[in-house]
């Protein structure tokens, strides 16, 4: 099976990169800032997961009240996105 790589988003025939600057169609422009956001939320998910380490050595580490809101948060933010997008196949 072959596959095919993502083509990047573009305005016309200039494709949004970081570092260039940004598109005029106010889509492509909101589509560019939703893309730079996660790669901020991604690195900040990878240092929470390396801090949550140390979490078996805390006594509160199996009903730890932080985790749990964490968790509930994440959960909830993860449905509320596919419900507007569509994306649940109920």
């Amino acid at each position: 099976m072959t596959t095919h790589p993502q083509k990047p988003l573009q305005v016309g025939s200039r494709p949004i990169v970081p570092g260039i600057p940004n598109p005029t169609c106010p889509v492509l422009l909101e589509a560019k800032n939703v893309l730079d956001t996660t790669q901020d939320l991604h690195r900040m998910i990878r240092k929470l997961r390396r801090s949550t380490q140390r979490c078996p050595t805390c006594p509160e580490h199996l009903e730890c009240p932080t985790m749990v809101y964490f968790a509930h948060a994440v959960d909830t933010a993860i449905r509320e996105v596919r419900q507007e997008w569509g994306l649940d196949k109920e």
